[in-house]
């Protein structure tokens, strides 16, 4: 009997300790929630204000939306014009930076050639060298003659990263059988054929993740836009928010709602995929 108390009081003991511990989580999760979302809350309030209800009322919720803001900032900004330049600059150099670490992380990762370990050893130890802006403006003026042009940028995109990506694709492959590239060769696929019609589909959540990680971090890039692109008509939207600080940052309702126009693209891709992002990072590093 006396048993029976001790193991109920026992029991009763995890119960509190899980509860508390599950409280504390959530309470956690939910303080660092609100640190994340508040901003984007202020953000949209004062980009709803006129200027005279931000001077008497900064931090106060809206009482008369002005969503002629919008109309305001996206005609003076020219935010169409920008949001395509970004759209078809970031969707190239996205497309092709994943087609490249595919194609190189397939050899190395099957050890088709002579040396492909040191290679991805390289490759591992490479991300922490940091980079060399001089070496980029040299190579892409004086070697390329591209510099100034898009062509430069989205070079620069496609190449940003790769060690990162190579790896989670080698870590990746490791999960598809070997079997189906002598089945693939023995049938008379080529190489290139095998990886991007075979590997490349059964590798979808891997690449739907690099695709993601890509697409933000290109479409949150400013110093790569504002340095190596020098004609005015290939400005992102990025860079297009810095030259309209210089000229309406004084009026915080209007900067605030392009601020906002920037960054809700990229909020809405990252809250619809987020799960696929964390999952495909998760399953690169732990493959095999």
């Amino acid at each position: 009997m006396s048993e029976t108390i001790v193991q109920k009081e026992k029991f009763k003991s995890m119960r509190r300790i899980k509860i508390i511990k599950t409280t504390c989580t959530y309470f956690f999760l939910a303080l660092l929630a609100l640190t994340i979302l508040y901003p984007l809350y202020l953000l949209l309030n004062i980009s709803l204000k006129s200027d005279t209800e931000f001077a008497n009322f900064p931090t106060e919720f809206v009482k008369n939306p002005q969503f002629g803001n919008y109309a305001v900032v996206f005609e003076s900004m020219e935010v169409f014009k920008r949001f395509f330049t970004t759209v078809w600059m970031t969707a190239i150099a996205s497309v092709v930076g994943v087609g490249v670490c595919a194609y190189c992380a397939f050899p190395l990762q099957r050890n088709y050639f002579r040396g492909a370990s040191k290679v991805f050893t390289f490759i591992i130890v490479s991300m922490y060298f940091p980079g060399s802006l001089v070496a980029n403006i040299v190579i892409l003026n004086d070697v390329m003659n591209v510099y100034g042009t898009p062509i430069a940028l989205i070079l620069l995109w496609i190449v940003g990263g790769m060690q990162m990506n190579v790896f989670m694709f080698v870590g990746f492959l490791k999960s598809v059988p070997k079997d189906l590239d002598e089945a693939a060769f023995v049938d008379g696929c080529s190489y290139v054929r095998y990886v991007f019609t075979v590997a490349i589909p059964l590798m979808k959540p891997i690449v739907f993740t690099i695709l993601l990680t890509k697409i933000i971090g290109c479409w949150n890039d400013f110093l790569g836009p504002y340095i190596y692109v020098t004609d005015p008509e290939f400005r992102t939207l990025s860079t297009g928010l810095f030259q309209y600080k210089s000229t309406y940052g004084a009026s915080w309702n209007y900067f605030t709602t392009a601020i906002f126009i920037v960054a809700f693209p990229i909020i809405i891709i990252y809250i619809i995929f987020q799960k696929y992002i964390i999952s495909g990072m998760i399953m690169g590093a732990v493959k095999g």
